[in-house]
């Protein structure tokens, strides 16, 4: 029934090309005539004498695996397999297939548990809005078919709750990880999220992107507003490109700059493992004035710049391993040390947010971490106390029109919230597109509705059935 319901929601908006065979154009087919006609198809896949109901399962390539050894590793008799593969492989280059690839298959095994399981359907995507599916009749006649889904522009206004993690919860409202990470280096300066950052939390975006007809973000283009509710407080972010530059940035509702002069954390997802003070060092043995924070992540994982400013040093320094030295003016300076890797070089330029390392364990440490020092005229300062430099506030037109793009945001917003509450995919004649999402349970409910098989077309036994009204 689900399965019927979610294609009667989207059937009518897919666009399907026919590989093989192809008996004339695909007609426009109303959703009962549709839901007809899965419901016929899945009944009759559950109906093969001998087997247990169809059931979908992923399929991983592993390192050094073949398409054909992963099918016979889910049961498909080799000849089934190396059957799927040829004919899939007319249309799709399987010698480049990598570890890794996951693909849907639809397979029904023997009721009594002897013998190899069927091979119903095996769907791989192609690209961002192109998948092959490869379906087998019940007369074992296999048939191959390519999904192509129509793409279109869209701004989406997305309110919801966090639950686990902004990334997690922001995906199931169609926001990319790129754009995530966008609004994560956005409120660096103002959250930790590894330690401000809980459950129940609420967030706002407005953004453009490229999505298909059946609710997939395909890319996640400009970043128009950013909120996040936590700790008590609401931080907003306006877009706006002052006149004369081609550099867009991001502004308070007073249209006071949010980018602050230093990012209280250089490494997302670090947790804080050492704070600013006297402390009793674990090599050495004795109480030490420890003069920065320890930020403790896996090596590799990329340092940010926490400011605009001039590489001093970048070299191996002693106790430190390899340190990098910023100095951002001639007051203030920040220190990086302990990392696996360096990525610039003395008298480099590096802008706020740019990598300038990874994290490593070099020098005198105990595991893999960031030790970030902050020096105020050469004399470090604890990091999370540092009164930095104030940002810049717009004025004269430039204050006039940002007050007008705020308007418009603003706008856009409010008619998402005077929609009904946990309302999906309400478009207005703008283009517009709204979600909202206004308890902590929702995310896992959108999240479905987003990226299901069933409602974004890679279901083999959905495309079995579609493809049917293609060759009527």
């Amino acid at each position: 029934m689900v399965f019927a319901l979610a294609t009667a929601l989207t059937v009518g908006t897919l666009l399907w090309k026919v590989v093989q065979p192809m008996n004339g154009a695909v007609q426009p087919m109303d959703p009962a005539a549709a839901m007809a006609l899965e419901t016929q198809a899945y009944a009759e896949a559950a109906a093969r004498p001998g087997y247990e109901q169809p059931v979908d399962v992923p399929v991983s390539l592993r390192s050094g695996e073949t398409l054909a050894g992963a099918l016979i590793r889910l049961g498909i008799a080799p000849d089934e397999s190396k059957a799927a593969v040829s004919l899939l492989s007319k249309s799709f280059n399987i010698t480049d297939i990598k570890a890794g690839l996951t693909l849907e298959a639809a397979i029904a095994k023997p009721a009594e548990g002897a013998g190899p399981a069927q091979l119903l359907g095996l769907t791989v995507r192609t690209g961002p809005a192109r998948q092959l599916t490869l379906t087998t009749s019940r007369d074992g006649q296999m048939r191959l078919r390519a999904l192509e889904e129509a793409v279109r522009d869209e701004r989406r206004v997305a309110i919801g709750t966090i639950s686990g993690s902004l990334f997690t919860s922001a995906a199931t409202m169609g926001a990319t990880p790129t754009l995530t990470a966008q609004v994560v280096k956005l409120f660096a300066h103002k959250l930790d999220f590894e330690r401000d950052i809980q459950s129940g939390d609420t967030f706002k975006l407005v953004f453009d992107r490229k999505v298909t007809e059946s609710g997939r973000t395909v890319e996640a283009g400009n970043l128009l507003y950013a909120e996040i509710q936590a700790k008590g407080g609401v931080d907003r972010f306006y877009s706006f490109t002052p006149k004369g530059t081609n550099s867009t940035e991001y502004y308070d509702e007073n249209g006071k700059s949010i980018k602050g002069f230093l990012l209280a954390t250089p490494v997302y997802g670090a947790r804080t493992s050492s704070g600013f003070g006297m402390r009793f060092h674990p090599i050495v043995g004795f109480m030490k004035m420890h003069t920065g924070i320890d930020f403790a992540a896996p090596s590799g994982t990329p340092i940010q710049a926490a400011g605009d400013g001039v590489v001093m040093d970048a070299k191996w320094w002693g106790g430190y391993g390899r340190w990098v030295r910023i100095a951002h003016n001639k007051e203030w300076e920040t220190g990086y040390g302990h990392m696996s890797a360096i990525a610039v070089r003395p008298g480099q330029h590096v802008t706020q947010g740019q990598v300038i390392g990874y994290v490593g364990t070099t020098g005198r440490s105990t595991g893999p971490h960031l030790h970030f020092e902050v020096w105020q005229n050469h004399h470090p300062i604890d990091p999370k106390g540092a009164k930095v430099p104030q940002s810049s506030t717009l004025a004269g037109s430039d204050m006039v029109a940002f007050r007008a793009r705020k308007h418009e945001i603003d706008t856009m917003i409010a008619q998402a919230e005077a929609s009904p509450t946990g309302a999906l995919a309400n478009t207005d004649s703008n283009g517009f597109r709204f979600d909202m999402n206004t308890d902590a349970a929702q995310p896992q409910a959108l999240a479905q509705t987003e990226t299901s098989p069933l409602r974004n077309g890679s279901h083999p036994l959905r495309s079995a059935i579609t493809t049917t009204r293609g060759t009527r």
